[in-house]
């Protein structure tokens, strides 16, 4: 029999896993209140949350697209987020070794930073939500029958809420970390990833809607200033094919 990746056991292992750290980092946090311990248990029921958010957003409102990536744990497509995510853990574990916690000592920048992460992630969860079976984590390179353009609701003032959802969650839980190094790497990588992944998904958008995309660019702006300044896709032809997704583009 062929081993089945998206089974029910492994969900559920997955998800039992992720609200286990979620439950600690929610303990830790309660039991330590705003200080530099209680910070880092803010940050472990962050990124569990957001892992089952992601999965649950694309169950109920895409379950034909579901599977166990749904988790989202390489959103780059290249095992590179777990690298990050463990480079800021370090940074976060080695300062305050070296400086006894008071390098963390909570304040202004973490409280902005938890605000940032915190809005991020409503962000993200809502503009999956209202783009229900349009969103996918994956670029489409051709129009499936129940892809439509969604220019309602939060994509009427944002035209990439979810990717300028997670740039503020990623971003504003090293600021909260107060990680100097990790809060410029996330910002530049992220703005990297971004800039490439926007060009050519709003190429291929262009390529699927036409005019109807060209007008909604043009009327709707982007929060990440980064993708104003380069991200401007030139004009693709009907005949041209924009078949440049691979399995490992996600959103």
């Amino acid at each position: 029999m062929e081993y089945e990746t998206h089974s029910g056991h492994n969900i559920a292992l997955t998800a039992c896993g992720l609200g286990i750290v979620l439950g600690c980092g929610l303990t830790v946090a309660l039991n330590s209140g705003w200080t530099y311990t209680g910070i880092f248990g803010i940050y472990s029921m962050l990124v569990p949350l957001y892992h089952v958010l992601e999965y649950m957003c694309v169950a109920l409102y895409n379950p034909s697209r579901v599977e166990l990536e749904s988790f989202m744990f390489s959103p780059d497509g290249e095992g590179l987020y777990p690298v990050a995510l463990a480079v800021s853990l370090a940074e976060y574990v080695i300062e305050c070794w070296l400086f006894a916690g008071g390098g963390k000592t909570p304040g202004v920048i973490p409280a902005i930073g938890l605000v940032f992460a915190v809005a991020g992630q409503l962000i993200r969860t809502l503009a999956m939500i209202t783009a229900k079976t349009s969103f996918n984590h994956y670029i489409a390179n051709r129009r499936e029958q129940d892809h439509t353009l969604i220019t309602h609701g939060i994509y009427k003032y944002e035209r990439h809420p979810s990717y300028v959802g997670f740039f503020m969650w990623a971003v504003g839980l090293q600021l909260m970390l107060k990680n100097p190094l990790s809060t410029v790497l996330f910002a530049g990588a992220l703005s990297y990833f971004f800039c490439k992944r926007v060009a050519y998904e709003e190429r291929t958008l262009r390529f699927l809607f036409g005019e109807k995309y060209t007008l909604y660019m043009e009327q709707t702006s982007t929060l990440i200033p980064i993708l104003q300044v380069f991200a401007k896709p030139k004009t693709v032809s009907a005949r041209t094919s924009s078949s440049e997704a691979s399995p490992s583009t996600k959103k």
